[in-house]
């Protein structure tokens, strides 16, 4: 501290000195053209971040700003250098008025140091990748079909194969399970049960998807699919085998559109805000965390409580944290796709 200001600047800054040592470090940097810039650009950030609101970049920022790195010219550095040279330094322990410090060296021309200029460049830099992951993380809007025929056909179609839809593409789960000798499933006989139950519930959990943490007594998974619509837009499919008969859960990424939903009635099931899209069949939808979850099933609502309660009660996150965190999740899962 006793060549330069050093901490003092944000103290000095911001008032936050004494009266006589606000003096010595102003007295200083009237002499000293490195603590006067540092004192000029602490209180420039200042007054940028006072007035300082959110501003969508322009598409053609990153370009722009490449351009320019490009047209630097590299011997700036050495004249803003010697510049530097040959000013007097009076001691901190002297008292004197502040002036500018280039008033003394005869400098009238604004100088910048190259670390001031890879300092701004680098927030730039991460202030433009932050709005482009904010913006990826918005997840879009999804309104579930209200036909009471559409739940009809999802039913018929996890009767067996061969009854999907014409528009959807689906792709078969398959996980890998220790099979238990003995256990089998009752409604195909084959090696099956409940670790094959909590391998699937495994998986969705693994690739992004909710799902209940373990399944109620007396359900077990039939089959699980991925669907892909004639949009781009990806689903999955989980068919269950329950006490009362068969029950179509499907999920899809995406906020619940509420005003879509024309006729539903909405109600408190197992603790949840879920929306009654028909009766005949039963077909509720609901949202659980960043996914909307879709149930269809030919048993009594009073019967399906306790697979709705499994799912996580978490509704849609649109905080920064969590927008930047899916946005982050979209970029690394496309890398990470072939």
């Amino acid at each position: 501290m006793n060549h330069h200001l050093g901490s003092w600047v944000s103290a000095l800054v911001d008032g936050q000195l004494p009266p006589a040592e606000a003096e010595r470090a102003l007295a200083h940097a009237a002499a000293c053209p490195l603590c006067a810039e540092e004192v000029a650009a602490a209180r420039q950030a200042r007054r940028a971040l006072s007035v300082a609101r959110d501003v969508e970049p322009a598409p053609d920022l990153t370009a722009r700003l490449l351009a320019l790195a490009a047209t630097a010219d590299p011997q700036d550095v050495g004249r803003q250098e010697v510049r530097g040279r040959g000013a007097r330094v009076l001691p901190l322990g002297s008292s004197a008025y502040a002036v500018p410090a280039r008033a003394l060296t005869g400098e009238l021309a604004s100088r910048r140091l190259p670390r001031m200029r890879l300092a701004a460049g680098s927030l730039v830099g991460v202030g433009v990748v932050t709005a482009g992951l904010f913006l990826l993380g918005e997840q879009p809007r999804v309104v579930p079909s209200t036909d009471p025929a559409e739940a009809l056909s999802q039913l018929a179609r996890a009767q067996g194969p061969g009854t999907g839809s014409a528009s959807v593409v689906e792709v078969e789960v398959e996980v890998e399970v220790e099979q238990t000798p003995g256990t089998t499933s009752p409604s195909t006989g084959a090696a099956f049960g409940s670790a094959h139950d909590e391998a699937v519930l495994a998986w969705l959990r693994r690739e992004g998807w909710t799902g209940p943490a373990a399944l109620p007594e007396g359900y077990e998974v039939t089959s699980a699919r991925l669907t892909h619509g004639a949009t781009g837009s990806v689903g999955l499919e989980l068919d269950l085998d329950g006490p009362d008969g068969r029950v179509v859960v499907t999920e899809e990424h995406g906020r619940l559109d509420v005003s879509g939903l024309d006729g539903a009635t909405a109600r408190t099931m197992a603790g949840y805000e879920v929306y009654e899209l028909s009766r005949q069949p039963w077909h509720v939808v609901w949202q659980s965390q960043d996914t909307v979850v879709s149930l269809v099933a030919g048993a009594p609502a009073d019967s399906l409580t306790d697979l709705v309660a499994g799912f996580p009660a978490d509704g849609y996150d649109d905080r920064f944290p969590a927008r930047i965190t899916r946005g982050w999740d979209t970029v690394t899962g496309a890398l990470a796709r072939p």
